[in-house]
């Protein structure tokens, strides 16, 4: 999967990867309060996305950013000594008047099961932003935005849920732990190639790809 998704950026062109990007291109629109059209079968998305930024407004009224790209030197976010830029984007921060931060990861997702994984991106969002804006950790709470929730039984209804649950304590090492593996494929091509070759299966690219790296091994 990383070698599809993260390095080969070969991801599937899928009906809700595409209705994603348009929610996340309207959502910015929203915040920025700039005019918007849409399609009708986002209308149950947008509206979810209008409900939740209102009910996040209750608590931090302003719009500090949407759809903010940030590039930053790694090693302000996790200690190495490495010089690699870290880029990225997160999709829209509010602030309230105690000056006190939340990041929203919006997600089109028709289920919440991947919420663990979601909550390790955001430490790293988190870590980002505080050393991006020099405020204090403690200042700043992350959520999820799901605005694409179906039930088990799929009945047509399009839910919304904010999930307001902060990443667990391990989550910001686990994201470190994966980001050092990265780091460590990128100084020795082999060590990525050796963890390629653990992971054995029927995918075409990841075939090709192992052929081809032992016919250059020899």
């Amino acid at each position: 999967d990383y070698l599809i998704q993260s390095i080969l950026h070969a991801q599937e062109g899928s009906r809700e990867l595409n209705i994603g990007t348009d929610v996340h291109t309207i959502a910015e629109k929203i915040l920025k309060g700039e005019e918007y059209t849409f399609e009708p079968k986002l209308k149950p998305y947008i509206e979810n996305t209008l409900s939740l930024i209102a009910e996040i407004k209750q608590k931090y009224p302003l719009v500090e950013a949407a759809e903010g790209k940030f590039n930053i030197p790694l090693a302000k976010v996790i200690a190495t000594p490495d010089t690699i830029g870290f880029k990225g984007q997160i999709d829209a921060v509010f602030k309230n008047n105690k000056d006190e931060y939340l990041i929203v990861d919006w997600k089109t997702s028709s289920s919440d099961n991947a919420s663990a994984e979601y909550r390790q991106q955001l430490s790293v969002y988190k870590k980002v932003y505080a050393a991006m804006k020099n405020i204090p950790e403690d200042k700043i709470k992350v959520a999820i935005g799901y605005v694409g929730l179906k039930n088990r039984i799929n009945d047509g209804t399009i839910g919304k849920e904010l999930d307001l649950k902060q990443p667990a304590a391990s989550a910001f090492g686990t994201m470190t732990k994966k980001i050092e593996k990265f780091l460590s494929w990128r100084r020795d091509v082999r060590l990525f190639f050796e963890d390629l070759l653990q992971e054995e299966n029927n995918d075409v690219i990841w075939r090709s790809v192992v052929e081809e790296w032992k016919k250059k091994e020899g």
